[in-house]
């Protein structure tokens, strides 16, 4: 082993799996072309029956927890959650598109090898957040009974717990360290895809300007900046841990980076590169044993503008908040671009069913007719996660999850672990303009129950993994 904990191999295997994932990654991406072309079943069918054949035997080894297939089944997973090309860049609630047949597909796949793995994932439910995590899945499917739109309700539901389920097998199998790097190195590889598409594929990866968007914002395959920007926020939130604990090398440290910022930019999402950074820096303070103080500080500078606005000699400072947005008017940043309206009207919806919610993932129709044709924008969703949750579930439903949220950010101050709390203090952060974990099923929220399978740490032989690096102290 060399000086910086990794083993002779370990940085020749992470390039050999970048280099095999790309290439991979060309065989789909030729057979969705083939498609989209109106090809000829004959043209496409030789396509199909190969990965069928392929499909059918890695399903076989991921039943049997082979690395290998758990690998791939992680990566088609990943792919399935993030490719989008809907020119709208929004889901929908209804409608059987490859991309829903994509991710149903995935679902039915981790239900299938799941009863293989029962007694790899039975020490698992030891931590008390998975099993919150399951019990809020539970909920969810539980108001397929009473949503607006059911069966999509129930699908997404089974889909939220067949991600907790996927996560606990990839660190059962993997390791824990391993499955942070994978899903670091499986980031730089869609966004690298993601931002080369904005020279190869103009059309389809730039988001052009229209009555709520006044610049070209890059999506890339992301399917919606905002989307591409949260994806690149945690390429490189991840990357910063890693390398904070030595399990990544530089030499795909610094590529991350640049990678991750290039997509933030390029995508123009502000948010997302505020809240990066903010997350980055409040944590790198505790680490450094500086956030008492600077919080102190902080407190001091508040307590001071509070006592200049109260003699009414605080400056005006409106002037600032202009090139803050997109368009340039003020008044985009004090609604923070329309948000603060969808927040009123889900208010008024979660008023009507307070206990229960309306449904899981089954109030986007509902919110697009409350908010009415003027209202400029897509009004899928209340752009922000604990509203969305209770609008989903009610105060009670969604009671599991916000516990499960009360637990981490207690961790963060008893247990402090910067490999689990900068990426979730970053989704919380995310959370207050985007629904970030709490909504459909998607890669913020596959990645957030990695973090708690990660936080499980059960004692089974894919966690040797974690021997390529530093050992990590525990606190009590």
């Amino acid at each position: 082993m060399n000086a910086t904990g990794y083993g002779g191999g370990a940085e020749r295997s992470v390039t050999n799996f970048v280099l095999g994932t790309l290439l991979l990654s060309v065989f789909p991406v030729f057979f969705l072309a083939q498609l989209s072309a109106n090809q000829s079943i004959a043209a496409v069918l030789p396509f199909a029956l190969g990965t069928a054949a392929f499909g059918s035997v890695a399903v076989v080894a991921a039943a049997g927890g082979r690395k290998w297939a758990i690998t791939l089944l992680f990566v088609f997973a990943f792919f399935g959650l993030s490719f989008g090309m809907r020119m709208d860049g929004y889901a929908r609630t209804g409608g059987m598109d490859w991309q829903n047949m994509t991710k149903l597909v995935a679902w039915l796949l981790v239900f299938l090898i799941f009863p293989f793995h029962i007694r790899r994932l039975a020490p698992f439910l030891r931590e008390k957040t998975i099993v919150l995590a399951l019990i809020y899945g539970g909920v969810a499917f539980a108001s397929s009974a009473w949503s607006l739109i059911p069966a999509y309700t129930a699908a997404n539901s089974l889909g939220l717990i067949s991600y907790i389920i996927l996560a606990c097998i990839v660190v059962s199998v993997l390791g824990a360290a391993a499955t942070m790097r994978l899903l670091t190195l499986t980031l730089l590889v869609f966004l690298t895809i993601g931002l080369i598409s904005g020279i190869a594929l103009p059309d389809i990866a730039w988001l052009p300007p229209s009555t709520e968007e006044s610049v070209y914002r890059l999506r890339g395959f992301s399917g919606h900046p905002n989307v591409l920007g949260a994806q690149a926020a945690l390429l490189v939130t991840f990357a910063v841990v890693l390398r904070r604990r030595r399990l990544l090398p530089a030499m795909l440290f610094l590529p991350a980076l640049l990678v991750g910022f290039a997509a933030i930019i390029a995508a123009d999402s502000r948010t997302m590169l505020a809240a990066t950074i903010v997350v980055w820096v409040v944590i790198s303070l505790r680490e450094r044993k500086l956030l008492g103080p600077m919080a102190a500080l902080g407190g001091v500078g508040m307590i001071l503008a509070v006592a200049l606005i109260a003699v009414g000699e605080f400056p005006d400072l409106t002037f600032l908040l202009g090139p803050l947005a997109r368009t340039g008017s003020i008044s985009e940043v004090v609604t923070l671009t329309g948000r603060t309206e969808l927040w009123v009207v889900s208010g008024e919806l979660i008023a009507q069913k307070p206990l229960l919610g309306w449904g899981f993932g089954g109030t986007e129709a509902l919110l697009i007719e409350s908010v009415g044709r003027t209202f400029q924008g897509a009004p899928v969703n209340a752009h922000n996660m604990y509203i969305q949750a209770i609008f989903n579930l009610g105060f009670l439903g969604a009671l599991p999850i916000l516990t499960l949220l009360g637990v981490l950010v207690t961790r963060m101050w008893t247990r402090p672990d910067a490999i689990r709390d900068q990426p979730v203090l970053l989704m919380m952060v995310m959370g207050l303009t985007e629904v970030s974990i709490l909504a459909l099923p998607v890669l913020l929220t596959f990645t957030f129950f990695l973090v708690l399978a990660r936080e499980a740490r059960p004692d089974v032989a894919g966690e040797g993994v974690l021997s390529s690096g530093p050992k990590e102290m525990r606190t009590a």
